[in-house]
């Protein structure tokens, strides 16, 4: 990323590399520290065609260890899936209560999707499992604010359903884009799923993908800003960045952490480090999935971030991976290698 920021504006399919025989793209010779290492053939986007340097392209790199990093994981672009399951909506699901049992990772946040769910039925009405929305009678509104339970608001809406969070655009200011459903089954004999559940339909990818795009473009532009960019407002761009890649979901596994190491990436690119890990039970998506904006989101995960974050040369120290880990074989290397 910083050296994409330190070569200036975009040069058309100059920065895709240049052309060898048969007009196919060629790799780059050994990278300067400052030069952009790209070479299109190992992108996910547009079948690898000539392109400029995008948010997708800075996410391959995080995907592609990711994928190293635990090989029975089935870490994959959810577009470049078979068309017909793409076609269909592949769907992402992470339970916090399924059965009789609460899921240690996620029950923790169940209370607060709870009362996002409350809210959301009072203001707009659920979704019944035939995604026919309905309105709940006015002489239940009362036992809905009361719920604090699954089984408290099974109860109350005497049916499965899902409610879908509000995700507002930063790229289309007014628009509210629809973000995770939340949703409530039975589970025979005595239990219920209570779940986030992500869709990745084809509509909805390009929604999100106009998101991505908007906010790489703002970051770009704060990161070459003269003298230099701002950190707070980088940081803040940063979060937004973050923000919609976990509502967008676009992989089949990993979105998250694939999401918070490119977080700590855009940092270290205009010399900075987060010097924490998040507080103890938080799972850094999950406000970001509750949350309707961006701005939201960083005003709750900055409160720990912000205090964090100190100047760094990280990157003028640490070596060149495009020439020092070339290969898988050196990835995993890496990824094995004992730390001091």
């Amino acid at each position: 990323a910083r050296a994409f920021w330190r070569q200036g504006p975009p040069r058309g399919d100059a920065a895709a590399g240049k052309k060898g025989r048969g007009g196919k793209a060629e790799a780059a010779e050994t990278p300067a520290a400052d030069s952009l290492f790209f070479d299109t053939r190992g992108s996910s986007k547009d079948n690898s065609k000539p392109h400029d340097f995008g948010w997708r392209d800075f996410i391959d790199i995080a995907v592609k260890w990711r994928q190293v990093s635990e090989p029975n994981d089935p870490v994959f672009w959810i577009d470049l899936l078979a068309p017909e399951a793409f076609a269909e909506g592949f769907g992402l699901q992470t339970p916090m209560v399924t059965g009789q049992l609460d899921v240690v990772r996620y029950f923790p946040y169940c209370g607060r999707a709870l009362e996002v769910v409350k809210r959301l039925i009072g203001d707009s009405g659920a979704c019944n499992v035939h995604d026919q929305r309905f309105m709940l009678p006015r002489s239940k509104l009362e036992a809905l604010k009361e719920a604090k339970t699954c089984q408290d608001l099974w109860n109350v809406m005497q049916q499965g359903f899902y409610v879908e969070t509000p995700c507002h655009s930063m790229a289309r200011p007014g628009k509210v884009m629809a973000g995770t459903r939340i949703t409530l089954l039975t589970r025979q004999p005595d239990g219920f799923d209570f779940t986030i559940r992500t869709p990745g339909t084809p509509p909805r990818w390009v929604e999100m993908d106009q998101e991505m795009g908007h906010v790489w473009r703002l970051l770009t532009l704060e990161a070459r800003r003269k003298p230099g960019p701002d950190p707070d407002k980088f940081m803040d761009l940063a979060l937004a960045f973050y923000f919609y890649w976990v509502n967008f979901g676009p992989l089949s596994r990993g979105t998250a952490a694939c999401g918070y190491i490119a977080f700590f990436a855009l940092m270290l690119s205009i010399g900075f480090e987060i010097q924490t890990q998040p507080p103890e039970g938080t799972q850094v998506d999950w406000p970001a999935i509750l949350l309707p904006t961006p701005a939201d989101f960083a005003e709750e995960v900055k409160t720990w971030i912000r205090p964090a974050r100190a100047p760094t040369d990280l990157l003028d120290r640490a070596p060149l991976v495009a020439v020092h880990i070339g290969t898988i074989r050196r990835m995993t290397e890496a990824l094995n290698a004992a730390v001091p």
